[in-house]
């Protein structure tokens, strides 16, 4: 029988809720994208109709994933640790290509947005 863990501790508590939030504000930013190629798409203006309905479906299943990771991370459940994080990991790189083709501040937002995930996910301290 595994030992009783230590309630988390104030500063845990606080992380967990800035990780949740900041994931949040990620998932609203994909369904901000995912309901722009749809507008896009009835518009008329997208290139090919089936690459914005897989983009879309691709960006809906992330929203739906990551959803229920933010709320996990908001009641610390120890399962949504691990998408946070792995999904703020592939921002990374995205971030620091974005410098050649973005805006700096939006580069610069993305790459701080997903270390500072990356950090909170891991300082809000293990879930059991």
């Amino acid at each position: 029988m595994p030992a009783p863990t230590a309630p988390p501790t104030d500063r845990e508590l606080l992380l967990g809720r800035v990780a949740a939030a900041l994931l949040g504000l990620e998932v609203l930013a994909i369904a901000g994208f995912a309901l722009f190629y749809l507008v896009e798409l009835i518009l008329g203006e997208g290139s090919d109709p089936m690459i914005v309905l897989t983009s879309v479906l691709t960006m809906v299943v992330f929203v739906v994933g990551l959803g229920y990771a933010t709320v996990g991370l908001w009641h610390r459940h120890p399962r949504a640790q691990a998408p946070a994080i792995a999904f703020n990991f592939l921002l990374v790189p995205l971030g620091i290509a974005m410098f050649q083709f973005a805006s700096p501040w939006l580069a610069g937002a993305v790459l701080v947005g997903a270390v500072a995930t990356i950090a909170s996910t891991f300082l809000m301290g293990r879930l059991d």
